[in-house]
């Protein structure tokens, strides 16, 4: 049920994170929605890996035999991405500033506007 609920909510912070990359103008805002895709999209891994009745890979004192451990990988390749994406978002971050820097806004299609000006 919250496997369910998590998968669906996932899904629509995809669909919302996409639209707000293609509509907004703005480079902050769309980093934003570019952090709320890539949250949805760890969120969806883990509802979708997640399984009732499992524990965590752990040794402890009860009999092997009786215990039903949870697959590591996904854990892994989760946390990964989400290293991998705490990255992109602070590189995207950086590059912002240093276009602000240069063009005084963060609007892109203002920033066009001044490269279509400096090419001619």
């Amino acid at each position: 049920m919250i496997s369910e609920a998590a998968v669906y909510a996932s899904l629509i912070g995809v669909f919302l994170g996409t639209l707000g990359m293609l509509l907004t103008p703005n480079m902050i805002k769309k980093i934003l929605a570019l952090g709320i895709v890539e949250t949805s999209v760890t969120l969806f891994y883990t509802a979708i890996s997640s399984m009732s009745g499992t524990r965590a890979p752990i040794i402890s004192s009860l009999p092997m035999e009786e215990l039903q451990f949870a697959d590591p990988i996904p854990q892994a390749v989760i946390i990964t991405s989400i290293v991998i994406g705490f990255t992109i978002l602070s590189l995207l971050l950086v590059f912002t500033i240093m276009l602000h820097n240069r063009y005084h806004t963060v609007d892109v299609i203002l920033i066009e506007k001044i490269l279509e000006g400096e090419e001619e």
